[in-house]
């Protein structure tokens, strides 16, 4: 089956092969430009939110009543590197 890129750069996914790899509208597809063939890995929003949301869950569990409870993530870093990467204004 052979599919042709358009002046805009898109291609039409035929039906039978929506159906055979179950793509539904709103799916996105990744490509992997260092793959030897393109294959096929659809990425589920709806399933990606909800893994998110339970992956926030779990980091705002394992907070509770840690030093870094209420840091952004910036200075979490910081903290972690050991003092602000970023150089005082004076020391420039």
């Amino acid at each position: 089956m052979t599919v042709t890129l358009t002046s805009k750069d898109q291609i039409t996914i035929p039906l039978a092969v929506r159906q055979q790899l179950n793509l539904k509208t709103r799916d996105a597809l990744e490509f992997d430009e260092t793959a030897p063939v393109l294959t096929r890995r659809v990425v589920n929003r709806a399933e990606w939110e909800r893994t998110l949301e339970a992956w926030q869950v779990s980091a705002e569990s394992a907070l509770t009543g840690h030093p870094w409870e209420k840091q952004s993530a910036a200075d979490i870093i910081d903290d972690l590197r050991g003092g602000s990467a970023e150089t005082p204004a004076k020391a420039r």
